[in-house]
């Protein structure tokens, strides 16, 4: 068996030691895009390439004599550490209106493009640059409708994704205000927050400090008037009412404006929930048309509305502000519909100049079909005398890593959750385990979590991959944002750490791996199909574990050598093709992750056993537990050997000893610990305890008169 165990894992490593054998898509060679060569591919009308600049790492780019553009790669002036730790490297044009003229990728080291989905996908998302700007608010993520620019991202390649985009706009960026037009920085005015004056509703209405889109059926006619939609109209009017919609706005900063229209005690608890440099504005509407729509989601960025200044989008976020609090204003009781929205310092929004604000109304004849939309615009600008201009300051820079965690708040909130369930489940485990059937199905419902929500869903399988990156930073230059990329797996590294150093490897390999969970759940199919078991002698079982030492040791060693290379070699952990990709992938990775769970079916989690090298660095980790805490009775080994008998992994030793480094917690033994009717010793214990409480019985009885 152990012979057998290594030739296997010897030809998996030889195959695996170069993909390309398996590789079925073809995608084109990164390492061959360079200046010289892609220059007149990205700016396909230009004649000449200039020589590169000296106060800049950028090339710039002439048609004719004339100026057309700038050409650079963006490891020169921004470097975001990717997954993989190290940035990407992208070779990025504009033209002289900050327009992309496209995007080509040079190197990258991401491994989930290089040894999982293939380069394709990638070179698909960066495509979708050409027809952008510079300018536009882009993010990845699902399409909405609004100022904000959604890219398509790629499915388990969040992070990769987002870091490349925050790459290529803030070089992008960064160029365009160093040689553009209208991209350098202007100061940006802050409000004189001790002038106030007393005025009505009126006086702020002819003062322009409140303005109005006013929109009756009529105008929603004539927009819509000649165009594919105009035939459902009549869904949208009530024709019983010719105002469609009554809409006022107003910006809430200046006391004059906001302390008058929301009441001085509104406004200054909105004072004190706005963040330094953040705005508000309000916006109210009477009428049977909603300006956010009825399944807008609270505290979201509304659909059917948008903020504008100097051409540029402005992100907008509702604030909850009355949701949970009663209304002191004076006049919003007047109103059907009122929302205070949120404009972040990071907008670069400018409250003393003028903005527009849009109403804008969308109809689609259905889901297959394209929305026609009609946009009710309004100018806004305040006087100069309520405000200041304070000296220029640099916006600050938001990392990837906290743009990740924001998108991915509700899994990390879950995830947390989970765990602290866990964590009680391990503490409280004697207590638990004495209802079996609550306990066992505690157990199955949290490794069906495990596999679905943590691995398929959030991606959340731990690799011993993440152990290379952490080598590799700690020989390099370590920093904590290599590692903050991914909050699942942050998030379950630091737990797993800690409970190494408390209980030793078992935690993780027996409650939060997924590809383990996923051999449970093949073992529970097993034993319903009444499939018999291959019972491996200790002696062999105890020698076969070095298996899986080994391939840790030879990893860990590769990886200091070369990363990439430690990637491809760590294609013994069947994780990538099994939980990552969900099989979709070529049929030697998909043959041999099939192999190792088939084998789990006759021997209860083979591969965990015998070759997962991450079990392996995991064990020696836990060498520093500081507790052995699944507790033994004397007797245990020594005669009774139910508890080793009962452990599928076969982890505790003839003699009684748990091996934490093989125990994979699962708290079976603790189950047969704990059962009156179960574990011998206490039936025993019970039995005496019974016989002797007789005796006392029947002593008394005959010494009684």
């Amino acid at each position: 068996m152990r012979k057998l165990a290594i030739i296997w894992v010897v030809f998996i490593l030889i195959n695996l030691s170069n993909e390309s054998v398996f590789a079925t898509s073809t995608t084109s060679d990164t390492s061959s895009v360079t200046v010289e060569n892609s220059w007149q591919a990205i700016f396909p009308n230009a004649t000449e390439l200039g020589e590169k600049e000296s106060t800049l790492p950028i090339w710039p780019v002439y048609q004719v004599g004339n100026l057309i553009g700038y050409l650079f790669e963006s490891i020169d002036l921004i470097q975001i550490p990717g997954f993989s730790g190290e940035p990407v490297n992208l070779l990025i044009g504009i033209d002289t209106q900050g327009n992309f003229a496209d995007v080509k990728l040079i190197t990258h080291n991401e491994p989930i493009f290089l040894h999982g989905l293939g380069e394709e996908p990638l070179f698909r998302f960066i495509e979708q640059y050409k027809t952008l700007s510079t300018i536009d608010t882009i993010k990845v993520g699902k399409r909405k409708s609004g100022p904000i620019i959604y890219l398509d991202g790629i499915t388990k390649a969040t992070a990769s994704v987002i870091v490349i985009n925050e790459t290529i706009l803030l070089s992008a960026l960064k160029i365009a205000k160093a040689k553009l037009d209208g991209f350098s920085a202007t100061p940006i005015a802050e409000v004189i927050t001790d002038k106030f004056t007393p005025k009505t509703w009126q006086e702020m209405l002819d003062s322009n400090y409140i303005k109005q889109i006013s929109v009756s059926n009529h105008d929603i006619e004539s927009a819509f008037n000649d165009t594919q939609v105009e035939n459902i109209i009549t869904d949208i009017i009530d024709e019983t009412n010719d105002q469609f919609i009554d809409l006022y706005f107003a910006y809430l900063n200046v006391p004059t404006v906001g302390r008058n229209l929301l009441g001085k005690r509104d406004y200054e608890r909105l004072m004190s929930e706005l963040e330094t440099g953040e705005q508000a504005i309000i916006v109210m509407s009477k009428g049977h048309y909603s300006f956010v729509g009825e399944d807008f989601i609270p505290a979201s960025v509304p659909d059917r509305i948008s903020l504008q200044q100097n051409q540029l989008p402005i992100d907008i976020r509702d604030m909850n502000f009355y949701d949970f609090e009663d209304i002191h204003s004076p006049y919003l009781t007047n109103f059907e519909s009122y929302k205070l929205f949120k404009i972040k310092q990071q907008a670069e929004f400018d409250p003393g100049s003028s903005w527009t604000l849009s109403l804008i109304i969308s109809l689609s004849r259905g889901q297959f079909f394209d929305a026609v939309s009609a946009n009710f615009d309004s100018n806004y600008q305040l006087s100069k005398s309520f405000f200041f201009y304070p000296e220029i300051v640099e916006p600050s820079y938001t990392p990837p890593w906290m743009i990740i965690w924001e998108n991915r708040i509700i899994e990390v909130i879950i995830l947390l959750i989970a765990l602290t369930i866990l964590t009680a489940i391990i503490i409280f485990q004697h207590q638990l385990v004495r209802k079996r059937p609550l306990f066992r199905w505690i157990r199955a419902s949290f490794l069906l979590f495990t596999l679905f929500f943590i691995g398929f869903y959030s991606q959340g399988q731990l690799s011993v991959v993440n152990v290379f990156t952490l080598i590799q930073s700690l020989l390099n230059k370590f920093s904590i944002e290599d590692f903050l990329i991914d909050p699942i797996i942050f998030i379950l590294w630091i737990y797993v750490f800690i409970s190494l150093i408390l209980w030793g490897r078992g935690i993780f390999c027996g409650w939060l791996c997924p590809f383990g969970a996923l051999q449970d759940a093949l073992s529970w199919v097993a034993k319903k199909l009444r499939i018999k078991q291959i019972t491996i002698p200790y002696k062999t079982h105890s020698r076969l574990w070095a298996i899986k030492y080994i391939a840790m040791v030879a990893l860990a060693a590769i990886s200091i050598y070369s990363l990439n290379t430690a990637e491809v070699f760590s294609e013994i952990e069947p994780f990538k093709t099994a939980i990552t990709l969900v099989f979709i992938r070529t049929w030697p990775f998909v043959l041999y992750a099939v192999v190792l769970l088939v084998l789990g079916l006759f021997i209860h989690k083979f591969y965990c056993r015998y070759l997962c090298p991450l079990g392996a660095g995991l064990a020696m980790i836990g060498w520093l537990r500081r507790f052995e805490w699944l507790n033994r009775r004397a007797e245990c080994g020594q005669p009774c050997q139910l508890c080793r008998n009962k452990c599928e992994i076969d982890a505790i030793k003839p003699t009684g000893e748990v091996d934490y480094n093989e125990c994979i917690q699962c708290l079976e033994c603790i189950v047969y610990y704990n059962a009156d009717d179960l574990c011998a010793p206490k039936i025993i214990a019970n039995k005496k305890s019974k016989k002797k409480k007789n005796n006392i019985i029947a002593t008394t009885a005959y010494y009684t008169p």
